[in-house]
């Protein structure tokens, strides 16, 4: 069985200052000059170590990590625990209550994701649609930066229409990079064509089967690089 082990951050190596050279050799000055050297080449061993590594079979077990497993990124995740109704036709902001997780990044739960470095990053989302009307209807999702529209970001779902006494519903997800700036933010915007189609949340249940909570929707944003040159 694998030992579950918590991964530490790397310390970042920080150059020693050298003591300044006597006029006249002297061992003990010298032995602890190549000694200051020492310490700080095994630092950069174990730092570079960390990052290119790979994890490695000893006597059938994992020994090791893969290289950037002690890496840091920015990162957020999000979601939105109530139902989300809409008028038709009509862009609305989509906002959310639940941070999961984040580092590095802010959730502005009445506006988007913020982030403190700028970076490409990896924008996600996964929306549950309910439609109560009998027939299919259509929802739209898109992406803006700043308040703008970001090109090539927008989807179209067709939303299930309800069958019998069961509504329809349907998964939308998509991802998308976004270039950001220090202190951008990314927002997620959506539109129905008819007021039947809204995003749903669902409570956990215990029958017939056991199951976790639906949020009505989900979106995780994740550094991806930094910005090219």
């Amino acid at each position: 069985m694998a030992t579950d082990v918590r991964l530490r951050r790397i310390t970042p190596p920080i150059a020693p200052r050298l003591p300044a050279a006597p006029v006249d050799y002297d061992r003990t000055i010298q032995e602890q000059y190549s000694g200051f050297l020492r310490l700080y080449f095994n630092q950069l061993d174990s730092t570079f170590s960390s990052v290119l590594g790979s994890p490695k079979t000893v006597s059938g077990a994992s020994v090791g990590h893969p290289g950037g497993a002690y890496l840091n990124f920015p990162y957020a995740a999000v979601q939105r625990t109530t139902d989300k109704t809409f008028a038709a036709n009509t862009a609305t902001l989509i906002t959310f209550d639940e941070t999961d997780y984040i580092n590095d990044c802010r959730n502005d739960t009445s506006n988007g994701l913020y982030v403190n470095n700028a970076g490409i990053y990896n924008y996600q989302y996964s929306v549950q649609w309910r439609n109560t009307d009998s027939q299919i209807h259509d929802a739209w999702i898109w992406l803006r930066k700043n308040g703008i529209d970001v090109d090539g970001t927008g989807s179209q779902f067709s939303v299930i229409s309800r069958h019998g006494s069961v509504d329809g519903h349907i998964i939308a997800a998509a991802n998308f990079y976004v270039d950001l700036d220090a202190n951008d933010y990314v927002e997620m915007w959506a539109a129905v064509s008819n007021v039947a189609v809204a995003m749903e949340q669902y409570p956990a249940q215990t029958t017939p089967f056991i199951m976790p909570a639906i949020p009505s929707c989900v979106a995780t944003l994740s550094f991806v690089s930094s910005l090219p040159a």
